[in-house]
């Protein structure tokens, strides 16, 4: 494609922006879009209430198996009296009884402190050894978790909280356990100590609180669980949509500008001062401008109407806000917000390019959708493929599915962005789709370049996909000689 095809972009893009913005169908929906961000953040603090966390009400949690290996501990459930707690009142807590030596409690009088907390762990370790294999062997089905306490190497308490990976038990049921068990720490010293209240300042005890997966043979093994929760499913979801909405939304405005200036014998006098394809290019920069103006609008209302309603509700957190988990965006840096950026707009340049091509296929509006099926049920297979790919990613975020749509040009620049930026997907996947819809993006535009010129001019019957191919072929051959 020559440079000089591209002569007059600039005017055209000018013309159609402030054409679409001054558009009364453009006023009207910026319109709403603004008045429905506004009043967003104050109409859910007004019925879901303070941003303040919910207590969890059921879990899928059966038996907690107590792993105890603090040695001065006489009763584990003491620390899991969860009477009164509504989503652990059918929960069943089953202690792991130490196999202690049985000549242990004679001979303790001749052993020293560490000799004696050498044999706990070591009958702690037997213990939670074997609940674990038990547990690993029930795969995927097992809805019972591990509550492992013992002393670190700081002389402090660990509170271990351990379930099977990509078991029905979630992370959030885990850590409200782990909540629920370290409330009220200095009472629960107090009750497994003896000391008085006094007595436990001196001591000061430190807790860590951890959570882990059962991985193959029983073992700890962290990565073994690649799902991803909520609050990542939230934000790759939400970004998604995003995406295929200005896709849809800003590939329909190219079309019905090109039938219109089509229909309207526009384009006739345009054609005397600019090439065709400065007319496609003009339209889908000025089109994708537009759209993604109104959503950055409506994005910055958003955060200007959920500010309002911390101060006028005087919270510090609203209940926008609480729907965000914290350092959920810990992940977004300046490269991945580049690479995101970069996938998103090669794959809008995509969609327009060929919805533009759609457009220039007839030369009345109501022939438009009919032409516009192909760009239809293209955007709606990158659609689908990015909506099963994040719901995939809650179960496993690396499986082939969801790698092959991270990679595929037509679903990448849906789900690759919020992927990237929630921290599930190498960037070696990500320059892969950045590559592929390079290479894809400029084999639709050497094609738009073959086509668009007897597209535009075309003023007679509808023109069908099969038609375009022929004039690309004829027009290759006719450059060929």
């Amino acid at each position: 494609m020559k440079s000089s095809e591209l002569r007059g972009t600039g005017e055209v893009f000018r013309f159609t922006l402030i054409q679409t913005v001054k558009s009364k169908a453009y006023i009207v929906s910026a319109i709403f879009m603004l008045v429905v961000a506004l009043l967003a953040a104050p109409v859910m603090q007004l019925i879901k209430g303070s941003g303040e966390k919910k207590e969890l009400e059921e879990t899928a949690i059966e038996t907690v198996h107590i792993c105890n290996g603090l040695t001065f501990v006489d009763n584990a459930s003491a620390i899991t009296d969860m009477t009164g707690k509504k989503a652990f009142s059918k929960v069943k807590f089953e202690e792991m009884p130490l196999n202690l030596p049985g000549d242990l409690l004679e001979m303790a009088s001749t052993m020293s402190l560490e000799e004696i907390a050498a044999a706990y762990r070591e009958a702690d370790e037997a213990n939670y050894k074997k609940i674990s294999e038990q547990l690993e062997g029930q795969g995927s089905k097992c809805k019972d978790v591990i509550l492992h306490t013992y002393m670190n190497e700081e002389r402090g308490i660990t509170v271990e909280v351990v379930r099977v990976a990509g078991s029905d038990v979630n992370d959030d049921e885990c850590q409200e356990l782990l909540s629920k068990v370290c409330e009220n720490l200095d009472e629960y010293k107090i009750k497994i100590s003896g000391l008085s209240e006094d007595d436990l300042k001196i001591l000061d005890y430190n807790y860590t609180v951890e959570m882990n997966y059962l991985g193959a043979d029983g073992t700890i093994s962290a990565e073994e669980d690649t799902g991803i929760g909520s609050g990542q499913f939230g934000v790759a979801y939400a970004l998604m949509f995003i995406v295929a909405m200005v896709c849809i939304m800003s590939g329909t405005q190219v079309a019905s500008a090109v039938v219109t200036d089509k229909s309207s014998r526009v384009v006739e006098l345009l054609l005397t001062s600019v090439r065709p394809m400065a007319l496609l290019f003009g339209k889908i920069l000025a089109m994708l401008v537009a759209t993604v103006g109104q959503y950055v609008v409506l994005v910055l209302a958003m955060v200007c109407s959920n500010k309002l309603t911390e101060v006028l509700f005087h919270t510090e957190a609203s209940y926008l806000t609480s729907l965000i988990p914290t350092g959920i965006l810990s992940n977004l840096t300046i490269v991945n917000a580049l690479i995101s950026l970069a996938l998103i707009v090669l794959g809008l340049v995509f969609y327009a390019t060929l919805a533009g091509i759609c457009g220039a296929m007839v030369s009345k509006m109501e022939e438009l959708q009919e032409a516009l099926k192909y760009f239809t049920f293209t955007s709606i297979i990158g659609m689908y493929m990015g909506i099963g790919a994040i719901i995939y990613m809650q179960k496993s975020s690396t499986g082939p599915f969801v790698r092959f749509c991270e990679v595929f040009p037509l679903s990448s620049p849906m789900v690759t962005p919020g992927a990237r930026i929630i921290g599930v997907v190498p960037i070696t996947y990500a320059l892969i789709a950045i590559a592929l819809l390079l290479v894809l993006d400029f084999l639709l535009i050497r094609f738009a370049a073959g086509v668009y010129e007897g597209l535009i001019t075309n003023m007679g019957n509808r023109l069908t996909f099969k038609d375009v191919i022929a004039m690309a072929r004829n027009k290759s051959k006719g450059g060929a000689k």
